[in-house]
């Protein structure tokens, strides 16, 4: 590789690159598809420490492997927070491009301190294209945390969804057996558990999805 010196030939560089990364994913879909997949897996189970940290439980403890797969999928907000971060990378990427393309009509060389400020100088040395492809990836879990911060603080303030839950077998709460939980706010739920709030108790109620004989939820009939 040439030394880069100019933005010029940076962004010849990130030109050559992608056109590599397109000839070589074509050949190989599954080395795309695999990554995108554990991206999005991993966002969904940050997703859910933030969100299980945010309401006083660890749900990644009651992870299974089915759960740690399909984490994403089981959370609508982890494929909204992706096609945020793309749309996003997509835009940086535009206004990039023709930023650089007003940089060369003008013809106007940067040098000294401020080619560090107004050029991509202190990214010489980096592929652009292993740039994008971290934003593209971190941004969903970025989208993520926020989310995750947003949706304990709502359930925590009681809003949202209230849902009543009885029991197959009762479980003791504070000595005392109950078979049926009101005014509850669904955390999440994952193969063998649902995570409820309970808005009279303050704490997070723990419910193997096996001993829950049905849900109602408020205005509607029961979700068995």
């Amino acid at each position: 590789m040439n030394r880069i010196t100019t933005d010029e030939a940076y962004f010849a560089w990130f030109k050559s690159s992608l056109e590599k990364s397109k000839a070589f994913f074509y050949e190989h879909p599954s080395v795309f598809l695999s990554t995108t997949y554990l991206a999005l897996s991993f966002s969904g189970l940050i997703y859910l420490y933030v969100l299980g940290r945010g309401v006083g439980v660890d749900i990644i403890k009651y992870l299974e492997l089915v759960d740690f797969i399909m984490a994403f999928l089981a959370t609508p907000t982890i494929l909204y927070s992706s096609v945020v971060a793309i749309i996003t990378s997509l835009i940086t990427a535009l206004l990039i491009k023709r930023h650089n393309k007003k940089q060369v009509k003008s013809e106007v060389h940067t040098e000294g301190w401020k080619s560090w400020i107004e050029t991509y100088r202190m990214y010489y040395k980096i592929n652009p294209l292993y740039l994008i492809s971290c934003m593209i990836l971190l941004l969903p879990s970025a989208y993520s945390i926020v989310v995750a911060d947003l949706d304990a603080e709502r359930i925590l303030l009681g809003e949202g969804k209230t849902y009543q839950v009885d029991l197959v077998n009762p479980v003791s709460i504070s000595e005392q057996p109950k078979l049926r939980f009101d005014h509850l706010k669904l955390v999440t739920e994952t193969e063998r558990f649902s995570f409820f709030y309970s808005v009279e108790l303050k704490q997070v109620l723990l419910i193997t999805r096996d001993n829950i004989a049905s849900v109602q939820l408020a205005s509607q009939g029961y979700d068995n």
